[in-house]
């Protein structure tokens, strides 16, 4: 349902991107700077019309989707001007990493270091310590501090920033931390010779108790998660209004202006007039630039042309055959 309804919502907006004076510029460069070329190559740029119908095309198909995929489900289909305002949900796909995310990993990694060091025993370091040349080597102590130091550093950096954080926020990164917890159990279990799970030290029967700990604690987070959203939302909303996007803006000028327009407003209609000279003048304007290109393209072609003939005629003149010259070469 999501997906469908966050394809026609981006099919639509695509399309109602091909009426702005935008895109129409876009097309109206790309038609100059092709017929104004002396060497095209490729192919021609599509007119506007042919933008427009392409875009239509890929709109009806996927609001056909939407459309069937809301019957199959139960639930009315929204209307095409409502469905353009589903950018601000449209988060398909899986949530990107930023420094909290970063941060964690790099606290496991720092963690799982001062282990290993600590494991190791002390004659391990001998050798390293008899050294001389160089940065003098840390001992076994130093190194574990140093990198349990560096994960405490991390850990402080990470409560600072849920410090600011909503409430269904804190509670994201905490159910991201216990499903990587989870997922590491399960490396005791598929792949106990895995060094995280070596590491880790859980027979198969302890990690599946972990897991079903997990699950449960994991089940009730989202739950709380749930409740925190439906708290944190409107408050959001309050303290910082969503600005409306260009199409929405655009949108909104359109639905004033068709409204003035029905109402016999006299000014809207005049603007209406103002917006049509606006275009045929635009258009009249691509097609004197789109002849020109044309022209001096057939002047060029037929400068060339009588250069040509007149080499033949001097090359005749002195006996010589162009053709023969062509064919030998």
């Amino acid at each position: 349902m999501e997906r469908a309804k966050s394809r026609a919502a981006r099919d639509y907006r695509k399309y109602l991107h091909t009426f702005t004076e935008e895109f129409q510029a876009e097309v109206e460069r790309k038609h100059v700077q092709f017929y104004g070329s002396s060497a095209r190559m490729g192919r021609p740029p599509l007119s506007l019309k042919d933008h427009q119908r392409k875009a239509k095309q890929h709109w009806d198909t996927s609001w056909s989707k939407y459309v069937e995929q809301c019957k199959a489900d139960g639930m009315s289909p929204e209307k095409p001007e409502q469905l353009a305002k589903f950018r601000a949900k449209d988060k398909s796909g899986r949530r990107g990493h930023d420094r909290v995310i970063y941060l964690l990993k790099y606290i496991r990694q720092q963690q799982r270091k001062a282990d290993d060091a600590a494991q190791k025993p002390d004659d391990y370091y001998r050798p390293a310590l008899q050294q001389t040349r160089g940065r003098p080597p840390m001992t076994k102590a130093e190194k574990v501090h140093h990198y349990r130091n560096k994960a405490e550093k991390a850990r402080q950096e990470v409560s600072e920033i849920l410090t600011n954080l909503p409430r269904s926020e804190q509670l994201y990164y905490r159910i991201y931390d216990l499903k990587v917890d989870r997922r590491q159990a399960r490396l005791c279990i598929n792949k106990p010779d895995n060094p995280q799970a070596v590491a880790l030290g859980l027979s198969a029967q302890q990690a599946k108790t972990k897991i079903k700990e997990l699950d449960a604690l994991i089940e009730r987070l989202e739950s709380e998660r749930a409740e925190a959203l439906k708290t944190d939302k409107p408050k959001a909303n309050r303290e910082r209004p969503r600005e409306m996007t260009a199409i929405e803006a655009s949108n909104k000028a359109t639905e004033i202006f068709q409204n003035a327009f029905d109402n016999g407003s006299a000014q809207a209609i005049k603007a209406g007039a103002d917006e049509l000279a606006y275009l045929q003048r635009r258009h009249q304007k691509l097609n004197a630039l789109l002849q020109e290109a044309r022209e001096r393209q057939l002047r060029q072609k037929r400068q060339l042309q009588k250069k040509i003939e007149e080499q033949e005629r001097e090359l005749r003149e002195l006996g010589i055959d162009p053709d023969e010259i062509v064919v030998n070469g």
